[in-house]
């Protein structure tokens, strides 16, 4: 059965595409994806090649910078992104933002697969087949020329963690990388992603560590967008070509102004 959603994409990506034209928007768009199967291979290599040819990538470093354009970032450190680095971005010469576990990447065998279905999934699924890179892995995204962000020690939810495990998650992680990688990650992602998953207490733990935050909160990063609330747009490779497409040029940002009201506040008030 046809969904409601395959029906109604393709209108509304030509009615965002045309309000667009009329409304330029400044800044960039960070993309947000996780495991990447060789099923959706195809998929992500037609749209980071689509974005490549446009000149509409950019790499972290220009995002730091405020350019305007579409910054690749992956959460969690599935196997499958550093496979996609080596076959798919390498050749096109494109930089991306990995966000690592520092806690997850040191583990192996069973143990990881228990952590991943038990932190990644939220207890909602098994790791099945995933795994996620080790240290070997995440070091030779370093030396494709891609950033590397903290995604906290062991993917947890902050807002269900206490002072302590906060710590762990947070100041933890850094340690970590700072003695793996030899730096604290000037980017951090907070897990789950939605603008719920963090409270102020939590990120201002992470704005005395890390230049950045990014969440999972869907819109477009400005000069006026504070470094700690960064927006990222979830983009789903198995569906329907226009409604990934709605989501990458931003038309889904409308259904996720109260959520990004709420990051705001709280980014202000690190301010203060």
């Amino acid at each position: 059965m046809t969904s409601i959603r395959t029906l109604a994409a393709p209108v509304c990506l030509a009615a965002w595409r045309t309000w667009r034209r009329m409304v330029p928007q400044d800044g960039y768009r960070a993309l947000l994806f996780h495991d990447v199967p060789p099923s959706q291979r195809q998929t992500f290599a037609v749209l980071v090649g689509r974005l490549h040819t446009e000149g509409r990538l950019i790499s972290p470093a220009r995002a730091a910078a405020g350019a305007k354009g579409v910054l690749l970032t992956f959460d969690d450190g599935f196997q499958s992104n550093l496979e996609v680095a080596e076959t798919i971005l390498a050749p096109l010469g494109v930089q991306a933002l990995f966000f690592i576990c520092p806690g997850l990447s040191s583990l192996s065998g069973s143990a990881q697969a228990e952590a991943i279905g038990r932190n990644v999934f939220d207890g909602k699924r098994s790791a099945g087949d995933l795994r996620i890179m080790d240290w070997d892995g995440v070091e030779r995204l370093r030396a494709l020329g891609h950033e590397i962000g903290s995604h906290t020690q062991d993917h947890l939810r902050l807002t269900a963690l206490g002072p302590d495990a906060r710590a762990e998650q947070i100041e933890g992680a850094a340690e970590a990388f700072k003695t793996r990688l030899g730096a604290v990650p000037e980017w951090f992602a907070y897990t789950f992603g939605d603008a719920w998953s963090v409270d102020a207490d939590a990120l201002a733990r992470i704005a005395r560590l890390h230049r950045f935050c990014r969440s999972g909160v869907r819109g477009v990063n400005t000069a006026d967008t504070h470094p700690h609330a960064l927006r990222a747009d979830h983009v789903e490779l198995g569906g329907n070509e226009s409604w990934r497409w709605l989501a990458v040029e931003g038309g889904l940002d409308p259904f996720y102004r109260k959520a990004r009201a709420h990051l705001d506040a709280m980014a202000a008030g690190l301010q203060a």
